[in-house]
């Protein structure tokens, strides 16, 4: 993010602003969460085990490859595992399809909470940034609405979340969420789902960026149980985002991830 100066302003915008320009921002949230082609790393973390995949993000979908886990490189035999995965997704249009909608259902989610916001939440502002060219950056807390009542079950979450939200004022965008959730929250009477306080949602982004391609970092992390039986346990980082200056087709794709050197490939990217 651009440098910033603290600068030292009255709190002069009534909570009726605030909550005005939260709408706003979020209306603006209508595009593609990441638009063109791009690279980045996946972190995920569970049952003590952590994983790191490399991620492309092509015209027809989001392909990736397991590269480490517990920080330690693949063996041969686990690499090839992983490139005989991506060729085989590449001739196999059931499979395609069956991811398709597996990232479509979570774009969807994420969309679904960040719509909800102006309605789930009130807001307080707590200070205002000037950047180096000019721009105003608005702080604010916010606490869940009593007002709110959430329109499907997997909105309930927000009645346990509260934070910090920071939006760019001219571009009337969303540059910084940082959610936690303060109490448990239970889906279906705490038969389907139980969601454990201490989770958190992070947003960052690039303000200068053009929407789409202006994602720095986004974590989600939730403990809890599914039917009182399963455990649910969600940790999921995504950093290292780094926009191409072409568009990738699948087979584009596939074949950058198994190429023999794709790890000097993704580590020249983020040099640049």
């Amino acid at each position: 993010m651009a440098s910033v100066v603290l600068c030292t302003v009255g709190f002069a915008q009534t909570s009726r602003d605030i909550q005005e320009l939260v709408r706003q921002a979020v209306a603006n949230e209508q595009g593609p969460f990441l638009a063109g082609s791009c690279v980045y790393q996946y972190h995920r973390e569970g049952s003590g085990r952590h994983e790191t995949l490399q991620m492309i993000k092509s015209n027809d979908l989001i392909v990736g490859k397991l590269v480490r886990i517990d920080n330690a490189p693949l063996s041969k035999d686990q690499e090839q595992k992983e490139d005989d995965q991506l060729r085989h997704l590449l001739h196999d249009s059931g499979a395609q399809q069956q991811q398709r909608k597996r990232q479509q259902r979570f774009e969807h989610y994420i969309r679904e909470l960040i719509q909800a916001f102006p309605q789930a939440f009130r807001y307080t502002e707590t200070k205002t940034e000037v950047t180096a060219d000019g721009g105003r950056l608005i702080h604010m807390s916010f606490q869940p609405s009593p007002d709110f009542h959430p329109a499907s079950a997997e909105l309930e979450v927000m009645q346990g979340l509260s934070g910090l939200m920071v939006i760019d004022d001219e571009r009337k965008r969303i540059v910084r969420l940082d959610a936690h959730l303060f109490r448990d929250v239970d889906f279906g009477w705490g038969i389907l789902v139980h969601v454990n306080k201490g989770g958190d949602l992070l947003l960052e982004r690039e303000r200068t960026s053009p929407p789409g391609s202006d994602v720095r970092a986004l974590s989600l992390n939730i403990d809890g149980r599914i039917l009182l039986l399963k455990k649910l346990e969600t940790h999921w980082s995504f950093d290292h985002f780094t926009w191409l200056d072409r568009s990738l087709d699948l087979a584009s794709a596939v074949n950058l991830l198994t190429a023999p050197d794709v790890a000097g490939y993704f580590s020249g990217l983020r040099s640049h």
